[in-house]
């Protein structure tokens, strides 16, 4: 049985044949399809280079594995001016697999959505975020982002309402806003759905260390993400930072990530007079080496302006750190009230960071319950659940 899965990212081949990618989607994340279908083919966007930075990126191809390329575009412009390209590369994928998976909401899906409903082929969406604050004007900067947004918005319910299965990396939040055909009208074999993160996290990935009750010299804050635009709030945690200081605070800031916005990011923290109490550390590929930087900081900040269920909110709760994060769509299913800061500006997580560096021994508590929260994302749990909805999908291409 073959599955063809639809990739947002963007992937590097050597010219030995080698794949790359930055994050997430490694030799291993493939195994999660690989336990239900013998064979998948991923379709995403391709850069041919030369060499890449190991420390950055990780192998992506194995054996059952095989990568069907599209033009490595980005924005909506560059999947139009690519479309005539995108669509064959997607028939051919089409006629060779026996069921299809998008992982959305996905500029690319809506090329490939119709295409998979001509085939008649079983498919499966996997929503990973809200498109509705994904694409939102606070988070990019683009002319016809009202018009990206309404489009992409009501793309992302028509296919969770014609797909066959629709997985949600939320419990509750996704599923209200884009419901699937199961949920409104009743389960069927035709029509399912499901609930899992995208995280794998081992049972040897939790750390928890034991801190003093009293306020260290010291607080090192983290941010980890993107920073191909501004839709993780860098320029927040790092204003935030300054009006610390400003207040007498010992406080430093660490940003993990890297992309087109990291000058303008490092731009301000010298504009602020910080830049010396800010560490841009760059990409790390895989948790391991994320959590290294993560050990080094007390307390993570998620000024994100939207998200699906954030994996790097998870990675920090189960690295034993306090997190701060926007009162936004899937962080505020892991985040208690008064963890989630409903305004996204500086002062106003500056605010939230001041209270807890006033009352220190609040924090042994708060880290604790999410820690424990952070239980719920076991790799060998949600396993079972992404095994049971994949089985669904491959009993009706049998």
């Amino acid at each position: 049985m073959k599955l063809l899965v639809i990739q947002e990212q963007h992937f590097k081949r050597l010219p030995n044949g080698e794949v790359w990618v930055d994050e997430q989607s490694n030799a291993k994340f493939w195994e999660r399809y690989l336990n239900v279908f013998e064979e998948i083919i991923v379709c995403a966007r391709f850069l041919h280079v030369d060499s890449v930075d190991q420390s950055k990126y990780m192998r992506s191809d194995r054996t059952q594995v095989s990568f069907v390329e599209l033009p490595n575009f980005r924005g909506v412009a560059g999947l139009a001016k690519n479309a005539s390209k995108v669509i064959q590369v997607m028939r051919t994928a089409m006629r060779e697999c026996d069921c299809i998976i998008f992982r959305a909401p996905s500029p690319i899906s809506m090329v490939a959505y119709p295409l998979a409903k001509l085939s008649k082929k079983p498919y499966a969406v996997e929503i990973m975020n809200n498109p509705a604050t994904h694409f939102s004007k606070e988070a990019m900067r683009n002319f016809y982002q009202p018009i990206i947004t309404k489009v992409m918005v009501q793309h992302t319910k028509s296919m969770c309402m014609s797909a066959n299965g629709v997985s949600y990396v939320t419990e509750h939040f996704l599923q209200k806003l884009y419901p699937s055909k199961a949920r409104l009208k009743g389960e069927q074999k035709e029509f399912f759905e499901s609930s899992y993160s995208t995280i794998r996290l081992e049972d040897s990935h939790y750390r928890y260390e034991s801190w003093n009750k009293q306020l260290p010299n010291k607080i090192t804050l983290i941010h980890s993400g993107k920073m191909q635009d501004n839709r993780k709030g860098q320029d927040i945690f790092i204003k935030a930072i300054s009006i610390l200081r400003s207040k007498g605070r010992n406080v430093e800031g660490i940003l993990v990530g890297d992309g087109i916005m990291r000058s303008e990011f490092e731009e301000l923290g010298r504009n602020l007079h910080i830049s010396n109490y800010l560490e841009f550390v760059g990409w790390r590929g895989g948790f391991e080496a994320v959590q290294n930087e993560l050990l080094r900081a007390q307390i993570a900040i998620f000024p994100s302006m939207g998200e699906g269920l954030p994996r790097s909110v998870i990675e920090a709760m189960a690295s034993g750190l306090l997190c701060i994060g926007s009162k936004v769509d899937g962080i505020c299913e892991l985040l208690d009230e008064d963890l989630l800061v409903q305004e996204l500006d500086g002062e106003s997580f500056a605010l939230y960071i001041d209270k807890f560096l006033n009352d220190w021994e609040l924090v042994e508590g708060k880290r604790r319950r999410l820690f424990e929260t952070a239980q719920k994302y076991r790799y060998s749990i949600l396993e079972k659940r992404r095994n049971e909805f994949y089985s669904k999908l491959r009993d009706l291409c049998e």
